[in-house]
C-alpha cells in the first residue's frame, strides 16, 4: 500500500509540477506581452512626438505662407478696392491711359475731372465716390476707355474698381473726333 500511495504522491507531485509549469508558462507569456505592449507603447509615443513635432513645423510654416500670401493679396485688393478715396492715385490712372493712348492719328484727351463728395453705399458696406469727365478721343480709344473702365475691379491688371453711371457723345467734332462726358464712380473700402 505504501507503494500505491507512494506512486500516487509521485504521480500529483508530477501533476501538480506540470499544472505548475504549464501556469508559469501562460504567466510569463502574458508578462512577456505585456512588456513588448509596453515597448510598443513607447516606441508610439516617441513616434506620435516625432509626428506632432513635424506637425507643428508644416503648421508654423503654412502659417507663415498663409500670412505672406494674406499680406500680398490684402495688398492686391488694396490697389483695386483702396481704404480711402485716394485722387491721387486713380487722377494718375487716368493719366496714365492718355499718355498711353494719345496718338496724332489716335488721340484721347482728359479736358477735365471733376470729383464730387463721397458717399455711403447703400447698404453701408462701402464707400462711393462720384466724379464726372470730359474727354476728347477718337473712335477706338472711346472704346478702350470703356473696356478700361469695364476691366477695372479685376485683381490682374490693377485697375481701381470703376462703374459707369452715365455717357453723353457729342458727334461732328473735326477728324472724327469725339468728344463725350462721362459720370462715372470710383468705389473705396470704408
Amino acid at each position: 500500500m505504501d507503494k500505491i500511495k507512494n506512486k500516487i504522491e509521485i504521480f500529483l507531485a508530477l501533476v501538480l509540477l506540470a499544472g505548475l509549469g504549464v501556469f508559469g508558462y501562460f504567466k510569463v507569456m502574458a508578462y512577456l506581452d505585456v512588456y513588448q505592449y509596453n515597448e510598443d507603447i513607447q516606441v508610439s509615443v516617441i513616434k506620435a512626438q516625432e509626428d506632432i513635432s513635424d506637425l507643428e513645423g508644416s503648421v508654423t510654416e503654412a502659417k507663415l505662407v498663409f500670412q505672406e500670401t494674406n499680406t500680398a493679396k490684402s495688398e492686391e485688393v488694396a490697389g483695386v478696392f483702396p481704404d480711402g478715396e485716394d485722387l491721387n492715385s486713380l487722377t494718375r490712372a487716368f493719366d496714365e491711359f492718355a499718355v498711353e493712348n494719345n496718338f496724332s492719328n489716335n488721340p484721347f484727351f482728359i479736358s477735365s475731372i471733376s470729383y464730387q463728395e463721397s458717399v455711403d453705399s447703400e447698404d453701408s458696406q462701402y464707400m462711393v465716390l462720384p466724379f464726372s469727365m470730359k474727354v476728347e478721343s477718337s473712335e477706338d480709344n472711346f472704346y478702350k476707355f470703356l473696356e478700361y473702365i469695364e476691366t477695372s475691379g479685376s485683381l490682374d491688371n490693377q485697375i481701381r474698381l470703376m462703374a459707369i453711371d452715365n455717357v453723353s457723345i457729342s458727334l461732328g467734332g473735326e477728324d472724327d473726333v469725339l468728344s463725350y462726358s462721362l459720370e462715372l464712380n470710383a468705389y473705396f473700402q470704408k
